[in-house]
């Protein structure tokens, strides 16, 4: 082999050499490339989601609209009248304030507080489990209450159907006097069991 042979193998190795070099750093550069498209495309921030609609409320935040039973001016019936209340969280706070609501009377002329006058609701109790309220009056539910079968009634069926509709979890009500059970309110109805709420409607 002459020189200038020696020569050109030399220098056909030295080409391939870098042209295999040039390879690898090409296939490094592609997969820096590509990793760096990846990185760019995870970290790009999603875009906002939109604000969730706001809720509309029938009425204040803190009250609802419940429905109240009176006793009938002009005949032994009940009516009813719907009236926005302020509420508590608690099922046993609701329900004072709706008592509390049906102890202030009718709104309307057409229409008498079927409680004895200065009959307030004392404690409320809730028992959950068998779906029963307790609701414990002063003594005035009894004592000033004004007597007669008619009346009697629809103190019971205005208090009843009063918790019944606005609670429908509640199945049952027993009335209470001074923490007491009582056999009857005027004595015409029992009432030392609670009332099935579904007897009342």
């Amino acid at each position: 082999m002459n020189e200038h042979d020696e020569t050109r193998f030399d220098e056909g190795q030295t080409q391939g050499g870098l042209s295999g070099r040039n390879l690898a750093i090409i296939g490094l550069a592609a997969l820096l490339v590509l990793a760096g498209v990846l990185w760019l495309v995870t970290r790009q921030p999603r875009p906002p989601q939109a604000p969730a609609p706001e809720r509309v409320e029938s009425v204040p935040e803190g009250s609802r609209n419940v429905t109240l039973y009176f006793a009938a001016a002009d005949e032994p019936s009940l009516y009813s009248e719907t009236r926005e209340v302020a509420v508590g969280h608690r099922m046993d706070e609701q329900i004072r304030q709706v008592i509390g609501a049906l102890e202030a009377g009718p709104d309307s002329d057409r229409g008498v507080s079927a409680l004895p006058a200065g009959a307030r609701v004392l404690a409320v109790m809730v028992d959950a489990d068998s779906g029963t309220v307790y609701l414990d009056f002063s003594s005035e539910l009894v004592a000033a209450h004004p007597g007669g079968s008619a009346a009697e009634y629809c103190t019971i069926a205005a208090i009843v159907r009063t918790v019944g509709d606005n609670f429908p979890e509640v199945q049952r009500v027993q009335l209470l006097v001074d923490g007491s059970q009582i056999e009857t309110i005027a004595g015409h109805l029992r009432a030392d069991e609670p009332f099935l709420v579904r007897e009342w409607r």
